[in-house]
Formats: C-alpha cells, structure tokens, sequence
C-alpha cells in the first residue's frame, strides 16, 4: 500500500512526531510511505531515525493509495492531490487554535465537512467528530520505549527541587504564562522546554531549551522533579506520559484529553489550567510529600509502559484497511467539486496559490476532468476565478457562513431559556 502523509512543515512538534511514529513503523512493516511537506522542505533530525523520504508539494508521487491530511490548513491541500482515498487524521479541535468567533475559527471548523475517511488518537475527538455525522476511526497514541525511561540527568540535581515547564510559549493556549506564574515564588529551579517562543525576560527560568530533540528529552526528564503542563487546548498530549516514563512526577491542567490516560491521585496530580494558585499548591504538595512523589512516580511508569506504539499501528493498518474497502475518503465526483471548491475558498482567502504551478499535472483530468467540468457549480467557480472574483465571492460565503453559525448559537441559547 502507498501512504502519503500531508504536513505543515518539518519543524519540531508534538502532532509531527506522532505522524513520525505512524510513517516510519508503517515503513518498518512493509508499506511504501512520503511524507509531503506544504511547505519548505528541512531536516527532520530531531526525530530519532527518521528514514521516510521528505519531499515538497510539487514532487508528490503518482499512484497514492492514502493520503491523510495531518492538520486543519492541510485538509485544504489533501483535495488537490490525487489518490485513492483521502482521509484526516483529527489530533485536537483546532477551531480552538484561534481567537473565538474569529473568521479562521470558522474557517477550520469547515474541514470537518469534507468527505474525508477520518481517523483520531482520542477517545473526546472521536466523539466530538460524531457531531459532524463521521464514524472516526480510533488510533490512540502510544510511548516509544525506547527513546524515554530514567537515565543518567543533563545535569545532577542540586539542593533544590527542579521542576520542568514544558510546552510552546509562543502558543498562548499552551498555557506557559501561568505555568511560569504558578512556580515563580516556589524555592526551586525552573527549567523550561518551548519550540516556539522564549520565555519572558522577567520570568525566572534556570535553564532554557528550545526545540529539543527527542531522543534528548529523557535527560531533561530524568533531570527533574515535577513536570507542570497547564495547557488549555490538547489532543492526546505527550510530555506528561513521557515524563511518567522517566520515572517524575506530574501536575497537569484538567484540559480535553488529559484522562485518557491521566487519574487525579493516582498517577498524576489535576488541577484546573488556569487556577494559578491551585497549581502552585499542587506542585508544593508533591515536593513536601516523599510518599505521594514515590506512589505517583510508580503508577505513572506503570501507565507509561500499559501504551505500546504496537498496538496502535496495528489500530492504524486496520483503519488503512478498511478505508480502502470503504466508500468514506473516496473523494471524486460531486464530493471532489464541493472539496475543490472549499480549496480554493481558502486560498484565495489566504491570497496564496492553492497549488504550486509544478504540481498542474496531478490535477484530476481526463473523464474525472470532464465530470467536474460538467458540474454547473465547479464550472461557475472556475470562471470566477479566471476573471478574478473569487476572492470577493469566498469573503461573502464566509461572512454568510459565520452570521449563519452565530443565528444558530442564538438559537440554542433561546431554546435553553426557562
């Protein structure tokens, strides 16, 4: 089976290095697989023995048999591009990466209308996508034994308590401004991990990391006492599993997808990410209490070692299977124009190309073309944009979409009204 998968760029990131897992055991299992960048084409060395070619938009193989679109701008992409079926695979609600009621939160919440095969690594995203009537496939993540368990520290730990803020700081729903808060008056040394953005001059910081890469996080695990992650927008969120794997201990922020693995008491400490005090006093708990750290750190390497990438890349070749079987993802005809149509919609919004000029000649063509052409909807479209008016036209689609998503929202909160 050939497998491409779509990303937004090579640089370090938490949902990229899942995609990583997914495409090099694919690789190690036989499958012929690329990884496709919409973008600039870099080194992906921060993630230990990557061996799945690289390759930009406009060197896109021929005969895909999956392509899966990895985030929300790349779903806008994956339509372009030829193959036997399409799919998206969902690692968050990204709707929520953006201001609320905000035009690109309306934007990404359209990618959940189109006719892709879905699949998703959380229980709450499965659910949450059943609202928009798709059957997703679960496909949970795992712990790469071999990159995290305890080992020898960066550095040995001095007389105080060391404790890990992980996460982008540039990113404000990560929630790094009030995880620094919470620890800023606490008599230990901060370490921090960003991939994006720098910590505050005025914000104590021991030690800082950027863009780590992953085969190196274990020593700054095993460095540290606490790891603190109060994000406020995850999927299935990885440091704190990895930490656990390191034998510390972890304070978390109560955000979707935490108890997919996560138990308030018994293997990590939960409190509400934006309850600053709260934090504070959960993080001083475990310091002051050997007894609970030790329980914590026990139960947490437990939960660490029950989450095999095994097992979820056998989830993953069953979901491939059946995608291929099924009709779902099978995007030609009527549900290519619509998604062709949304394509455009955004980059014309975007005022970008949708697709480099070099990859003109992996456009549909020949009786699929001629369908298309056909279509009374796909060919007023495309004389939009030949005269240049489109993106006039994906301005007032979208301004009509979001005053008909707020008259909904209003609707409801009437109904709810005693």
């Amino acid at each position: 089976m050939k497998v491409c998968y779509l990303i937004p760029t090579c640089g370090v990131s938490g949902g990229i290095a899942v995609v990583c897992q997914h495409t090099e055991r694919l690789k190690a299992r036989g499958y012929d697989v690329t990884l496709v960048v919409d973008g600039v084409v870099s080194a992906m060395d921060w993630f230990p023995g990557q061996s799945v070619p690289v390759v930009a938009l406009e060197h896109y193989p021929a005969d895909v048999d999956v392509l899966v679109a990895t985030s929300w701008a790349t779903t806008f992409r994956a339509p372009l591009l030829p193959a036997r079926r399409h799919c998206y695979f969902v690692q968050s609600d990204e709707t929520r990466f953006h201001p609320t009621d905000s035009a690109w939160e309306h934007i990404t919440r359209l990618t959940y209308t189109i006719g892709f095969a879905y699949f998703t690594e959380a229980r709450w995203i499965q659910a949450w996508l059943r609202g928009f009537g798709h059957r997703a496939a679960l496909v949970p993540n795992g712990l790469d034994a071999d990159l995290f368990y305890p080992c020898e520290p960066l550095e040995p730990r001095g007389a105080r308590p060391r404790v890990l803020l992980e996460g982008a700081i540039g990113l404000p729903y990560k929630g790094m401004f009030e995880a620094f808060q919470a620890v800023q008056d606490l008599d230990v040394d901060i370490w921090c991990v960003s991939s994006f953005g720098t910590p505050d001059p005025r914000w104590r910081c021991e030690r800082f990391f950027s863009a780590v890469p992953m085969q190196d996080m274990r020593r700054i695990y095993s460095s540290c006492d606490v790891l603190l992650k109060l994000s406020r927008v995850e999927g299935f969120f990885g440091p704190p599993m990895e930490m656990m794997a390191c034998g510390g201990t972890v304070v978390v922020g109560r955000v979707t997808g935490y108890d997919e693995y996560i138990v308030d008491g018994e293997n990590a400490l939960v409190v509400d990410p934006t309850d600053i005090p709260g934090a504070r006093q959960a993080v001083a708990r475990l310091l002051s209490d050997a007894d609970l750290r030790a329980r914590l750190s026990a139960n947490g390497r437990a939960t660490a070692a029950r989450w095999t990438w095994s097992a979820s890349v056998d989830r993953l070749e069953q979901a491939l299977a059946a995608t291929l079987a099924g009709d779902a993802g099978d995007l030609s005809g009527q549900r290519l124009a619509v998604a062709r149509s949304l394509a455009f919609f955004y980059g014309e919004l975007r005022g970008i190309p949708v697709l480099p000029a070099q990859v003109e000649q992996h456009r549909p063509s020949g009786a699929e073309r001629s369908a298309l052409t056909a279509d009374p909807t796909e060919a007023l479209l495309n004389r939009l944009r030949r005269q240049g008016w489109f993106r006039a036209l994906a301005r007032l689609l979208l301004a009509v979409y979001v005053r008909a998503r707020r008259g909904q929202q209003l609707l409801r909160q009437v109904r709810r009204r005693p």
